[in-house]
């Protein structure tokens, strides 16, 4: 079976407004066209983002990052404090109808970052597969990597990748972060390279995850870059949606 061609965006750092509008374009560019998307990206500015049910007041818990800017995501859970890390972003087509997340698309994105890690010696495993037995704050803290989930990969003890879905009319979007250095903003939660053996740089981590990626999801990816109208509707969804105070304090 021939795999299917997908297009690959390279990684480039914007503000966390910009990011969170980009990921919606993606969406909808494949709600259209049914062609799947691999991005990666970074934060311009060390970037605070409240997932889509957290309430606006809790931004006080964390007063480590009270002077960063924060965003408000449209995926669900903790917070997360986006700073020395690469973020991905996933869209695939989905049937309509489907609800809920999709359990394997986790499981197989998550294994493929596995494979790319065990290329800089770094050996990831997912908490369901851990003792269980740590988890800082609860499994409702503030912050995301606080939190855990079966899928979370785990060096050391300490969980280094989380991802979060959205389902759309047509497609399906899972972005995660990496985090690869501790953040001075939450120097609580280390990062690959402050715990593991190797030292992992962004330009060859995204060479690698998009590798094993297109392996595992049977995707050809073709690199490209936004085009002008994309990136002309990440501007009218920024100051409709994620840049506009109402999208930030809904909750």
């Amino acid at each position: 079976m021939n795999p299917t061609l997908g297009r690959m965006i390279p990684f480039k750092e914007y503000s966390g407004v910009q990011n969170m509008s980009l990921d919606q374009v993606l969406q909808e560019a494949v709600d259209a066209t049914q062609v799947p998307v691999l991005r990666f990206y970074g934060w311009k500015t060390a970037t605070l983002s409240l997932g889509y049910f957290q309430s606006s007041s809790d931004r006080e818990l964390h007063p480590q990052s009270i002077e960063s800017p924060c965003v408000r995501r449209a995926t669900g859970g903790g917070a997360l404090m986006h700073d020395c890390e690469l973020t991905y972003s996933l869209v695939i087509p989905q049937s309509a109808g489907k609800t809920g997340p999709r359990l394997d698309l986790y499981e197989q994105i998550h294994a493929g970052l596995i494979s790319a890690m065990l290329e800089f010696g770094v050996k990831l495993v997912p908490f369901g597969k851990t003792s269980k037995e740590y988890c800082a704050g609860g499994c409702k803290a503030f912050l995301c990597f606080q939190r855990r989930t079966e899928e979370d990969l785990i060096l050391h003890g300490y969980k280094v990748v989380g991802s979060a879905q959205r389902k759309s009319r047509a497609s399906l979007l899972q972005h995660g972060s990496i985090l690869l250095n501790a953040s001075e903003y939450a120097p609580e939660l280390p990062g690959i390279n402050d715990i593991g053996s190797s030292t992992v740089c962004v330009s060859d981590l995204s060479r690698a995850i998009a590798n094993k990626l297109s392996s595992q999801l049977s995707i050809q990816w073709e690199e490209s870059d936004f085009t002008g109208q994309e990136m002309n509707e990440s501007t009218n969804i920024a100051t409709a949606r994620f840049g506009s105070d109402h999208w930030y304090t809904r909750r």
